[in-house]
């Protein structure tokens, strides 16, 4: 528990995650401005026109496939964030040379990479929750002075909490898997080269050539895992409970080859 505790300070002391954070406060104040400066002087009905405008609160969360609301908006970024916060806290140990240090202090690899590991996704989890309750938080004044609250019942805002609750899972998950990757390749850029090429490229490749394997790609997993519903006009069907084992089957993959990596790398010391 006290190594657990040092990589999580360790962590948020680094620059780059410190830079993430505030980059991501900014955006929500950003953010809350945009929503009251347009929907000031405007009626609901013109509101309610424009595709998920924050001032209507029932746009926040939309259940099922069919949209995501504004909190899509948030999940793709958080997303972000925590594929460069994991990959950074992995990443720069191998830049600056200090992963022989360390190893001084814990000659126990996984021990170590566990903690590191474990301490990213923990992170990751908790400080996208809170930035998700300032991002909404930061859209009230737009719906208290000139939105509605109409539509927004017990069950809405049980499903608003379960799917920022699965954003922050998600978000833990993306800096599970950079952490490994960063292991792996020992910089921060192959994690996230490796990552953005088999989204981009890869499964965009899978999809045309061999539409019968769409299931079991990344993208659609994590998009039936946020919205917890079939996705539409997909000629496949899977559950959300079984596009979440599939996701954290594949993360549980890649970070038990990034452990043996580490576990079994011979590590000079700095120059």
């Amino acid at each position: 528990m006290n190594l657990l505790l040092v990589e999580m300070r360790r962590a948020l002391h680094r620059r780059a995650v410190r830079v993430l954070i505030s980059i991501a406060l900014l955006g929500c104040a950003v953010a809350g401005g945009i929503a009251f400066a347009t929907s000031a002087g405007k009626t609901l009905t013109e509101l309610r026109r424009e595709e998920t405008h924050p001032a209507v609160l029932a746009e926040w969360w939309v259940a099922g496939s069919g949209g995501d609301g504004i909190l899509g908006v948030a999940f793709f970024f958080l997303l972000l964030g925590g594929l460069f916060g994991g990959a950074t806290v992995a990443g720069a140990e191998w830049r600056f040379g200090t992963t022989t240090t360390l190893l001084t202090w814990e000659p126990r690899r996984l021990r170590l990479h566990g903690a590191r590991t474990a301490s990213a996704g923990i992170l990751a989890f908790v400080i996208s929750y809170a930035l998700q309750i300032l991002f909404l938080a930061a859209l009230l004044p737009s719906v208290f002075a000139n939105g509605t609250t109409a539509g927004t019942d017990a069950d809405w805002w049980l499903g608003l909490v379960s799917a920022m609750a699965r954003v922050s899972l998600l978000t833990a998950v993306a800096s599970v898997l950079a952490v490994a990757l960063a292991t792996i390749g020992r910089n921060t850029a192959f994690a996230l080269i490796t990552v953005f090429a088999w989204l981009a490229v890869a499964e965009n490749l899978v999809r045309g050539l061999k539409p019968s394997l769409q299931s079991w790609l990344w993208g659609e997993n994590l998009a039936i895992v946020f919205t917890w519903a079939q996705l539409e006009d997909e000629v496949f069907t899977r559950s959300p409970i079984l596009a979440l084992l599939t996701v954290l089957a594949y993360i549980a993959m890649v970070a038990v080859i990034g452990a043996a990596t580490f576990h079994r790398r011979d590590i000079a010391a700095p120059t």
